[in-house]
């Protein structure tokens, strides 16, 4: 898969350099932690690298993380903002670069599954990545519903990721705020309970507190939507802010790409969410 997807890389006009450790194993894990710190550290420094596209999701960016230089990382707020692509696990490192470098990164395919990228999610990419211009996340080309929880308009920053992970780092330093800001997430193989008990906890420790407006994307195998559309709608609607459901966002057939940290326009009346300003300059 990581074949296919560099091949789909070098369709996009892009050329992949290969992080050392890039084929690296270490039990269920891609290469040592020390190992994936010290890559993604270096990927994020070299001045020949323009963007850091991440091989996969899965499991090990809380680890990446822990073993990371935190002086030398911090030291990259004097350089220039440098795009992190991925989704899913990455929502971690999305956290971190968010709370220690305040650049804007992008929530959207790994390269493992750009080799099976639809059209949707190739023009995404491209909408986000290289045009420089806003762009609005079109509806699910095989299936354009999309529920209005909480009607109203929102403007606002791109904060958000995948439910577990949000969960994850809620109560460290890189729990995310989503005062202000357009509030994104989405989850895969989870059932509603437990998608209750994570979206239940984000709220307990406050991460929700002044949310601007909510965008919640698909939720790909985790039971009947009707179980979770009363989830949201219990836990999320006495927040009274425009909040809309199944934007394709997340690990369905199609996944828009959504730079976290720029400023967004939620039409919850319409489920339609603009990206106002270009992620990348």
């Amino acid at each position: 898969m990581l074949a296919r997807g560099l091949r789909a890389l070098a369709r996009l006009e892009l050329e992949p350099v290969l992080a050392p450790g890039v084929d690296e194993i270490d039990g269920y894990l891609a290469g040592s932690d020390r190992r994936r710190a010290d890559d993604l550290l270096w990927a994020l420094s070299d001045d020949a690298i323009d963007a850091v596209w991440c091989a996969r999701g899965g499991y090990g960016a809380q680890r990446t993380v822990a073993a990371l230089d935190l002086d030398a990382f911090d030291a990259l707020r004097d350089r220039e903002p440098k795009a992190l692509v991925g989704f899913s696990d990455i929502t971690v490192l999305h956290a971190l670069i968010s709370a220690r470098l305040g650049w804007v990164s992008f929530y959207g395919p790994v390269v493992t599954s750009l080799g099976r990228a639809s059209a949707y999610t190739l023009a995404g990419v491209r909408a986000a990545l290289m045009t420089g211009e806003p762009f609005t996340v079109a509806p699910n080309p095989d299936d354009d519903f999309v529920s209005t929880l909480h009607a109203g308009q929102a403007t606002g920053p791109l904060a958000g990721g995948c439910l577990s992970l949000l969960a994850a780092v809620a109560g460290t330093p890189l729990q995310v705020d989503f005062a202000g800001r357009i509030a994104f997430f989405e989850d895969v193989h989870e059932e509603p309970y437990r998608i209750d008990g994570r979206l239940s906890q984000l709220l307990a420790a406050g991460c929700f507190d002044g949310c601007a407006g909510i965008a919640i994307g698909e939720h790909v195998d985790t039971g009947p939507d009707g179980g979770l559309e009363r989830v949201f709608a219990d836990l999320l609607g006495p927040l009274e802010v425009p909040c809309c459901f199944y934007l394709p966002i997340g690990h369905g057939n199609h996944l828009a790409t959504l730079p976290i940290g720029a400023q967004a326009q939620l039409d919850a009346d319409h489920g339609v969410l603009r990206v106002a300003e270009p992620g990348v300059r």
